[in-house]
């Protein structure tokens, strides 16, 4: 059965996407392809080259991206996750309607999180890759530069946590569009999930097992085999996306014993987080009026 999605989660990165995911895999009612993030929607026959960051995983054929949703039956809702599609909503937009047969029908979940907390651990995870030399205070001041550049926006910590503009946007292009934070996810998953698969049409009392700890970051041991593991290559996670998801998560849960550093764990700076709250202040003001929600807590300098 080949056909366009029926919900998508737009991310944002590093704000539960992957235990989502997970989540949403055991609902019999659902069906999400072994790809994680397909992008297909921010990289529609798209070639844009970055210096650093080649999403090689993003599928760009629409022929393929269609035989990802082939084994869905057609009782299941269907949906991605695919963090890119947050903050590249222009063209995001854009490409759902322009490719998808019904685009005012899709649902939109977006995932948001504290936008100080968000950008540090997008960092970390840069840092886990050993793709990130420069301390987090290095690298903030380096954003500007590296936008420039031409780097991938993996790289734009701060930039991406801009969510206002983001939201509404898709509050505009779609009648649909739920918005969930990691906070409530984390702290009342029963609760959330069933808001959840309420929103997503599906049954609301199905009983999700609990899923923890997923896609932590860290400092490795050794960056150069860090570097090595992760390099993007079109044949890497084509291979990897062949093997069931209890293999992987094994595979990446010994990587991580292996070559996390037993050194002391890098944190985020109390001025430094005080710096964040300062520059992120005004957009969450403009975000507790697009969502109805009091972001107070995320004003906090503690």
């Amino acid at each position: 059965m080949k056909h366009w999605p029926d919900f998508l989660v737009v991310g944002a990165a590093r704000a539960g996407t992957t235990s989502l995911q997970r989540y949403l895999r055991q609902h019999p009612g659902l069906f999400l392809p072994k790809l994680k993030e397909p992008c297909f929607f921010a990289f529609a026959e798209d070639k844009t080259k970055y210096k650093h960051g080649k999403f090689a995983f993003a599928v760009r054929d629409p022929r393929r991206y269609l035989e990802l949703f082939t084994e869905a039956d057609k009782e299941q809702a269907t949906g991605e996750i695919s963090t890119p599609y947050l903050y590249l909503f222009e063209k995001t937009i854009t490409n759902i309607n322009r490719y998808h047969t019904h685009p005012k029908d899709v649902k939109i979940l977006i995932l948001l999180r504290n936008p100080a907390d968000r950008a540090f651990s997008q960092y970390m995870w840069r840092v886990r890759d050993g793709r990130e030399p420069l301390t987090f205070e290095e690298a903030i001041e380096a954003e500007t530069k590296r936008m420039q550049d031409g780097y991938s926006f993996d790289y734009f910590y701060i930039d991406r946590g801009f969510y206002a503009r983001q939201v509404e946007a898709y509050q505009r292009a779609f009648k649909s569009v739920k918005i969930v934070l990691l906070e409530d996810l984390k702290l009342r998953p029963a609760e959330m999930l069933a808001e959840i698969c309420q929103f997503l049409g599906v049954d609301e009392s199905f009983i999700f097992q609990r899923e923890d700890g997923l896609n932590a970051s860290y400092e490795p041991r050794f960056k150069f085999i860090s570097r090595l593991i992760t390099v993007e290559s079109k044949t890497k996670f084509r291979i990897l996306n062949q093997l069931p998801d209890s293999w992987r998560r094994g595979i990446r849960e010994q990587f991580r014993e292996w070559n996390s550093s037993r050194s002391k764990q890098i944190l985020l700076e109390p001025s430094t987080r005080k710096q964040l709250v300062e520059i992120y202040s005004e957009d969450i003001k403009k975000l507790e009026k697009l969502i109805h929600r009091d972001l107070s807590a995320w004003l906090s300098a503690e």
